[in-house]
């Protein structure tokens, strides 16, 4: 008889969040120590990460995603200080909205460069330490799978590419057992988007989502339920939303 159930919460897991200095990678790293994971984090603003650690009794390593070198280091030490990687959660990422052709191409390299350069160089980096039954997870959106409106195409691009790279890692590591889940959530609550874009459709959709999305921890909550599930079980895709975005739509 086959008995159906989670893992004992994350007890002893040693879990490494990206883009944990805010966000839902921040939420990530609380509830994961929460469950009783040992978790390292990985952002590049270290003061958050230094007082992020210290509140979670975890470890910090502040790097930049884009930069290969210095999350292969990084991935590296976190690893050296749990004893290991039982799973990685890929959280960083960034946003701009604006229509191809009225937004200044250096707009789609930083989108890329995080949301598409930076996972592959946090999988290449972190994929040697996971082994059978170990876990990724990466944060995408529900724009990996449709484009939203014309300013959210090249977001969206980049999150239909996050997709494909999972959908790549989980040929790649699948066959050593490595489980390989996208978690895609609607509209959440965050500062996602750069600073220093201040257009009215920005600030529109600013007050939208944080109207309508989901909090931080309702992501973090989804991503602990797939890391707690037994072993044998891989979650392909986790997608999620809030009710009051559907109400909205």
């Amino acid at each position: 008889m086959i008995v159906v159930g989670t893992r004992d919460g994350l007890d002893g897991r040693r879990v490494v969040v990206t883009g944990a200095s805010s966000g839902i990678g921040e939420a990530v790293a609380r509830a994961a120590a929460a469950e009783g994971a040992r978790v390292g984090v990985l952002a590049r603003r270290a003061d958050r990460l230094d007082a992020l650690a210290g509140e979670i009794g975890g470890h910090a390593a502040a790097a930049d995603v884009t930069d290969v070198a210095a999350v292969g280091d990084a991935v590296d030490r976190l690893a050296g200080a749990l004893g290991g990687l039982d799973a990685v959660v890929a959280a960083a990422g960034t946003m701009h909205l604006g229509a191809v052709g009225e937004t200044d191409p250096q707009r789609w390299r930083e989108v890329f460069d995080v949301n598409v350069h930076g996972l592959l160089a946090t999988a290449r980096a972190a994929l040697p330490h996971l082994g059978e039954g170990g876990s990724w997870v990466t944060i995408s959106s529900m724009s990996g799978r449709r484009v939203p409106s014309a300013a959210g195409g090249v977001y969206a691009a980049s999150k239909h590419a996050a997709h494909a790279v999972d959908e790549t890692l989980r040929r790649e590591a699948g066959s050593r057992g490595v489980r390989v889940t996208t978690v895609a959530p609607g509209f959440v609550a965050t500062d996602l988007m750069a600073a220093d874009v201040a257009e009215d459709d920005v600030a529109a959709f600013r007050e939208r989502m944080h109207a309508q999305g989901l909090a931080p921890e309702h992501v973090a909550a989804a991503v602990v339920h797939v890391l707690a599930l037994p072993p044998e079980v891989c979650v392909v895709e986790y997608a999620l939303t809030s009710v009051a975005q559907l109400r909205g739509s």
